[in-house]
């Protein structure tokens, strides 16, 4: 009942984009499209799964898609040369992977019930594991050796990426039926305890009543520090990517708001309404501020300690996360399949370039996550990996 409401206020809410239009601050396009270096992922079809893109030394890892199948692949960061390749999925269906995480040698990735540890010197597989109740989604949050995330139900669990031991960590005790959002995890900086940041949200199904909750739970005592009603019933959000914490502060994106909270007390302290949700590209904290990239396709900038907007600038509405690298901001834009970097301080476009693979096939738009390091940038189109010079 909760997922359905929730995909028809996402229907509602990107269709209701009269009104509350900010002012934009952009740049023309670029017409530099050249790039460092291309590699192949598909031979024939578009690619169809995807991979969250990460930097391991000298090698980029990404997805390749074979004959139907997905593989993850390890590539010179300069040349693109293939290093290694892994397939050893428990079943070899596609999937879609939002996050994974590095420790030391291992690659950390969940596939919804499935975890996987590859080893991204070799490419050959450390361990995985299967997860014994239902579970949904690829997002995963991070501290040290241990994960962090949620099943489908009313269990948030934690594995520890040496021993692979998975455990609960986490239940919501409520009868009502539940909806469980991306986690997010931080060392609190006056106790130095571990801290795990916990959305939902409950529906009473007799009545239909959905009412959202926070709970940051201290694993270090394994108590709950604080429960918060977010939102008043028949409000359902739903938070498809992690809260984001800085500055003793928690700032979450759910459905068309953003809001701020004290996290040592859960007290709001600010909360900022918008057009439309961040539900694609979730948001980010740089440099005091707090930016999103929203459905009305607008890309905000807000002020963390305030939530004054310091800048809009139009986009693409729906687009892969956001990747910051000195200053500029990198994604793919899912309403246009154009690769964006726009300057962090201003707003102002730097360059939109167009994947060069639509010469080939109309349907080869740039997607998928951006990553970056030493002045390049690596994307994806449908059919290739790119290498780019960074915009700065």
């Amino acid at each position: 009942m909760i997922q359905i409401l929730y995909l028809l206020f996402l229907l509602a809410s990107t269709l209701n984009l009269i009104g509350c239009m900010p002012k934009t601050n952009d740049s023309e396009d670029s017409t530099n499209n050249s790039y460092v270096w291309k590699i192949p992922i598909s031979s024939n079809e578009l690619a169809g799964s995807s991979f969250p893109k990460i930097l391991v030394a000298n090698s980029i890892i990404s997805h390749q898609w074979q004959n139907g199948i997905p593989i993850i692949v390890g590539f010179d960061k300069d040349s693109g040369k293939k290093l290694w390749q892994w397939s050893d999925t428990f079943d070899g269906r596609e999937f879609f992977c939002k996050d994974s995480y590095l420790f030391g040698a291992t690659l950390v990735f969940r596939d919804a019930a499935r975890i996987y540890g590859i080893n991204v010197k070799t490419g050959t597989t450390n361990w995985k594991n299967r997860i014994d109740v239902p579970s949904r989604g690829s997002d995963i949050s991070a501290l040290g050796e241990t994960i962090f995330f949620h099943g489908s139900s009313k269990y948030f669990f934690s594995a520890n990426i040496s021993t692979t031991k998975i455990q609960q960590v986490f239940t919501i005790q409520s009868s009502a039926s539940s909806y469980l959002g991306s986690t997010e995890v931080f060392i609190a900086p006056d106790s130095r305890d571990t801290m795990l940041i916990l959305p939902y949200s409950l529906s009473t199904r007799t009545i239909n009543i959905d009412s959202t909750f926070i709970t940051l739970f201290n694993l270090s005592k394994n108590q709950v520090h604080f429960t918060k009603l977010l939102f008043p019933p028949q409000y359902f959000a739903g938070f498809d990517y992690p809260p984001v914490f800085s500055q003793n502060r928690i700032y979450l994106a759910a459905n068309n708001l953003i809001l701020c909270l004290d996290a040592k007390s859960g007290q709001e302290l600010w909360k900022e309404q918008f057009p439309a949700p961040f539900f694609s590209s979730g948001i980010i904290y740089h440099d005091g501020m707090i930016i999103g990239n929203c459905e009305d396709t607008f890309m905000y900038a807000l002020d963390a300690n305030t939530g004054k907007q310091l800048w809009a600038t139009k986009t693409a509405g729906t687009s892969s996360r956001l990747f910051e690298m000195n200053g500029v901001i990198y994604f793919t834009g899912g309403g246009d399949g154009l690769l964006h970097a726009v300057d962090a301080k201003t707003g102002k476009h730097i360059w939109k370039k167009e994947s060069p693979d639509l010469q080939r096939n109309s349907g080869a738009w740039f997607f998928d996550s951006v990553t970056g390091a030493d002045g390049k940038i690596y994307v994806s189109s449908y059919l290739s990996l790119f290498c780019y010079k960074a915009a700065r």
